[in-house]
């Protein structure tokens, strides 16, 4: 048997505290590039291809985040979507310094920055910033906080029928197949609407504070899903993480990396008998 040993409080705060100023100081990056958008800071170069791409103030914003976390707590190993694992320490930091790339460089305001923390491989703390809005989602301690006051969300709907769906499935990059075609018209000919906002990380806040009721993602990485999976389970909301196998796997520091496809719904959605939950079974999606 493994005993987890708590947290001691003053840690707990600490890191606490320097995640949300580390996503502010990244979120400040991200903002002043975006209101004073240039050939400089929108500089972009291709990673898995055309859609997918990076920016100068990408790799600024993450930068920012780094040094702020090293500067308080210098024993800390981070994973970041751009510059990969650095560090050395028993506190972990899973960073996307702006989840929304494509839209940012396109001058669209739905971006944000997503940090999650753990120590000695417990979560601690989910953050996503949203910097246009101002809008700073926090999970700690099985509470779910937007900017500082405590979010009790309520049910919108309980079935399809009733709410809206976000995913940004289909995704760039190739023609989706048959399949892929006919899930999606699926999920539009079930949900009241399907959205499409381009933030996995905002996606996932938006379940949790209660402005849409599902969500359904396949593509994606450690750092788009760490913070919003917290702010998900602290709102007590539904999560299904399956690995490339289909099967159901428990969303953690260390199995991060294995999850392939993810849905997030609001307590109280009905989802065993929503249309998603089917196309989940079946390994359509």
């Amino acid at each position: 048997m493994t005993l987890t040993i708590p947290i001691p409080n003053a840690l707990y705060e600490t890191i606490t505290t320097v995640a949300c100023e580390a996503a502010l100081a990244a979120g400040r990056v991200a903002h002043r590039d975006y209101i004073n958008a240039s050939p400089e800071t929108l500089e972009t170069q291709q990673k898995a291809g055309f859609f997918d791409i990076v920016t100068a103030s990408d790799k600024a914003a993450e930068k920012a985040a780094c040094d702020t976390i090293w500067s308080r707590i210098p024993a800390s190993r981070i994973l970041g979507e751009e510059g990969g694992w650095q560090g050395e320490g028993e506190t972990t930091w899973i960073i996307d310094p702006i989840d929304g790339t494509s839209n940012f460089a396109s001058g669209l305001p739905f971006f944000c920055v997503s940090i999650a923390a753990y120590h000695l491989g417990e979560p601690v703390c989910g953050v996503v910033y949203d910097p246009i809005h101002s809008e700073l989602f926090l999970a700690n301690r099985g509470r779910l906080t937007l900017n500082g006051a405590l979010v009790k969300p309520f049910l919108r709907g309980r079935t399809d029928r009733e709410v809206e769906i976000l995913s940004n499935a289909p995704y760039e990059g190739e023609r989706p197949s048959r399949a892929a075609q006919e899930a999606h018209a699926d999920l539009v000919n079930s949900f009241r609407a399907v959205r499409r906002l381009g933030s996995c990380a905002l996606h996932l806040a938006y379940v949790a504070v209660g402005r849409v009721a599902i969500a359904y993602e396949s593509k994606f990485s450690a750092w788009d899903i760490a913070a919003g999976i917290q702010l998900v389970e602290a709102s007590g909301g539904h999560i299904v993480a399956q690995d490339a196998q289909g099967r159901r796997i428990e969303p953690r520091e260390n199995t991060l990396g294995s999850v392939k496809r993810l849905v997030v719904a609001q307590a109280g959605f009905d989802y065993q008998s929503s249309c998603l939950s089917k196309l989940m079974a079946d390994g359509i999606l």
